[in-house]
């Protein structure tokens, strides 16, 4: 039975006292002895020079530093004298990278994840979940668009719309509309301005342009290089009073003109570029999404109108709103996505023109850089000194070179131009975002390719990180190299020699499937869960060799109905190869187990064979059965159906989301490397192994941080003190889901009888 919905009673009354935080891992605090207090109903811009300690100072807000990350914490803070996570929904956050605080599969499960943590009634939430997307210019989305299917600038917009829906006492946003376009970024700051059209909220914005923002808030807060409150008050006061301070801390006061990029030896870098690096005819690149259902919709992603040409020393630009597939151009630019005519791209090596995609990782190491949208995604070392060297040293070992000491010395003195200097020896990924995002723009950089690609070069910067990124590009553009750069920056399209309107896609066009889906993802995801589990019981009581080869045909033939999909139209493409590629690891797995019961049973290939087989027997139907699962529905058949507990149930479904992810995660880290010459070159056949087990390492290493952000923007929709849940969906069980069980249970049946 629903429960009401929680409303919020107190007004958001935010107290800081002697704040000091020191991630493990850094010499010196991020945040120094904050105190800080916010009125009901306040709004504070808070700002600060890159890497003050303001994304930090918003998880503290939120209560959540030092649960879910490693460091010393001291001090206080309260939300209407508790705890801030004490209520559910009390707090709305946005993260800096939205993408990473995703918690569901589709675009409407996700905004109403808050409210199913408030108990709000599922019959509203539809209407809420609308209203909170349509105030971000996302409501002419399907509410069962794939998360995984959005731009950046849409995921950052959902991310915003998940916080409104909560209409929280407290909301807090890191840098919303850092990725926007002008019209989106403005729809943005009206929904924020419209949260206290009925009741005022208390508000915390981070941004590093203060002014749009100017009108909306009434007090400002700064902080120094050492994460302390350098200044604080009434906004116009603290901008007349303090102006020149500011500016001396980088902050982008309103009115002051861009600063001059900061000279830069062009002697730093050695682009190589003797012509046109890069050159593109007009294409086209579409998308297809498969939805969990089976069916799959198709779109124009990106469009490339005229003929690019990346000459030595130019600077050409993609501008357009968000979403209308900058970031998709310079992927397909870069050899990652295929544009058509497939022979569209071409980039300049030392055997003439070539296609990027056709490069391995030196080659095309050597032939172009590339900054993605978030640079965290490219980091591939475990200091800020190896991840500038990085690729010289790939490129230099694949032509047969020792490295040379003037690469380590070019390396420090350009950490020391952008500020990175004294983290040289840090981890990248305890950096900050706008020090990543130079971090990441250097480590591009420093081998000298002939032409660089770069998604948002300049968000995240205060003036003098600006102003020293711009002066590197610049530096780069003298020595030879050429730029493609996408971006919304206003002062680096001024600077561009060509710019390239990328137009938005047409919206609400995407061509879905005629509805045919295989009848496995026609059934519930319990009845999915069942039949794969049922295979265990099968492979075990199987007492030979025979009898499981007979089990193992009685299920080949119920997969074949399971991916069978009647009816009109054309039915989902690789639904076979799907299953034999994720059979691979289980027949790894059964030759290993059949290899070594053969070794250690006296050679006898009767046991051998049967116990092979046995594994074959389980892992075949989760192959075919697992990967038609949602997992959100999944949450909600296991709370409402079978009365588990929430908590874990929701924490479940929200790991299994991002086990569905791993594909897109691995694919990820395999291109980072590769553009990083760190891929696996036919010239050395022993990069197999290394790169099999760097991507392996990378996964993990990236699941386990994204798992801590993950509960962050979990717990930050009020999912941590939850009392009393509401579901989004209802958990139906039809007979097509008992007749699936049946039908999995067959072949435990069969393998009872033989026995």
């Amino acid at each position: 039975m629903p429960s009401e919905p929680v409303t919020t009673i107190h007004p958001g009354l935010v107290e800081v006292r002697g704040l000091t935080w020191r991630p493990y891992g850094r010499r010196e605090p991020v945040l120094r002895d904050v105190d800080l207090v916010l009125r009901p109903g306040e709004r504070v811009l808070l700002v600060g020079p890159s890497g003050a300690g303001k994304s930090t100072l918003l998880r503290a807000l939120t209560g959540l530093l030092g649960s879910v990350e490693a460091g010393e914490l001291t001090g206080a803070v309260t939300l209407d004298g508790a705890a801030p996570g004490e209520r559910p929904g009390a707090v709305g956050l946005v993260l800096q990278e939205p993408g990473s605080g995703v918690v569901a599969a589709t675009v409407g499960r996700d905004v109403a994840f808050g409210l199913e943590n408030v108990g709000a009634p599922r019959e509203s939430m539809p209407a809420v979940v609308r209203g909170a997307l349509a105030a971000v210019g996302l409501g002419d989305l399907p509410l069962d668009t794939p998360t995984s299917a959005l731009s950046g600038g849409q995921t950052q917009r959902l991310a915003l719309a998940g916080a409104l829906a909560l209409d929280p006492s407290l909301l807090l946003l890191d840098e919303p509309t850092a990725m926007l376009d002008p019209a989106c970024a403005a729809e943005v700051r009206d929904a924020v301005a419209g949260l206290g059209a009925r009741e005022r909220r208390t508000l915390v914005v981070v941004e590093h342009v203060l002014g749009p923002w100017v009108d909306l808030v009434e007090r400002l807060v700064v902080l120094d290089h050492d994460g302390a409150v350098a200044a604080d008050g009434p906004v116009e006061e603290v901008l007349a009073v303090e102006r020149g301070r500011l500016l001396d801390l980088g902050i982008w006061v309103p009115g002051a003109p861009a600063p001059d990029p900061v000279p830069m030896d062009p002697g730093l870098l050695r682009a190589r570029a003797a012509g046109p690096a890069l050159r593109a005819e007009p294409f086209t690149v579409e998308r297809t999404t498969r939805l969990l259902d089976g069916t799959t919709r198709t779109a124009r992603a990106a469009r490339l109108e005229r003929p690019l040409a990346a000459a030595p020393g130019s600077l050409a630009v993609l501008v357009g709103p968000s979403g209308s597939g900058k970031s998709t151009l310079l992927q397909a630019l870069a050899g990652f996505l295929a544009p058509d005519p497939a022979d569209a791209v071409r980039v300049t090596t030392g055997a003439g023109p070539a296609d990027p995609a056709a490069l391995d990782a030196p080659a095309l190491a050597g032939a172009l850089a590339w900054v993605p949208q978030w640079a965290s995604s490219t980091i591939v070392a475990g200091s800020v000194l190896d991840e500038v060297l990085a690729t010289s040293r790939a490129v230099r070992t694949a032509d047969g070179d020792a490295e040379d000491a003037d690469d380590v010395e070019r390396a420090r003195r350009m950490l020391d131009a952008l500020g990175l200097g004294h983290l040289a020896d840090a981890d990248p990924r305890e950096l900050s975002g706008g020090e990543q995002r130079r971090l990441a723009v250097l480590a591009a950089l420093h081998h000298g390719p002939p032409v660089l690609l770069a998604d948002e070069p300049t968000i995240g910067q205060d003036r003098h990180t600006w102003a020293a990124v711009v002066g590197l590009v610049a530096a780069y553009r003298v020595a030879g190299g050429a730029v493609v750069a996408a971006t919304h920056d206003a002062a680096v399209v001024a600077r561009a020699d060509a710019v390239h309107d990328v137009r938005e896609p047409v919206r609400g066009s995407p061509v879905p499937s005629p509805g045919r889906m295989p009848l496995a993802a026609r059934c519930g995801p319990l009845a999915l869960l069942a039949g794969a589990l049922l295979a265990i019981p099968a492979g075990v009581v199987s007492p030979h060799w025979s009898t499981s080869l007979a089990v193992l045909a009685v299920q080949v033939v119920l997969a074949v109905v399971a991916l069978a999909a009647p009816g009109r139209g054309s039915p989902p493409p690789r639904r076979l190869r799907g299953v034999l590629l994720r059979l691979v690891p289980g027949a790894l797995a059964a030759v290993s187990v059949g290899w070594s019961t053969w070794w250690l049973a006296g050679h006898d290939l009767d046991t051998a064979s049967t116990v092979a087989l046995r594994v074959l027997v389980i892992v075949l139907p989760s192959a075919v059965l697992v990967p038609w699962v949602d997992p959100d529905r999944l949450g909600d058949h296991l709370a409402q159906r079978l009365g588990l507990p929430d908590r874990p149930v929701v924490a479940t479904a929200a790991a299994i989301q991002r086990v569905h992810t791993f594909g897109q995660v691995w694919a990820e880290i395999g291109r980072a490397r590769r553009v990083r010459g760190l891929g696996v070159s036919p010239r050395r056949p022993g990069t197999v192994v290394g790169h099999l087990g760097a991507l392996t390492l990378g996964l993990l290493v990236r699941t386990l941080r994204a798992a801590a952000d993950l509960a962050v923007a979990m717990d930050a929709r009020g999912f941590a003190t939850a009392r009393r849940r509401t579901w989004w969906a209802p958990a139906p069980w039809r007979p097509r889901d008992t007749l699936l069980v049946l039908l999995a249970a067959l072949p435990t049946v069969v393998a009872l009888v033989a026995r």
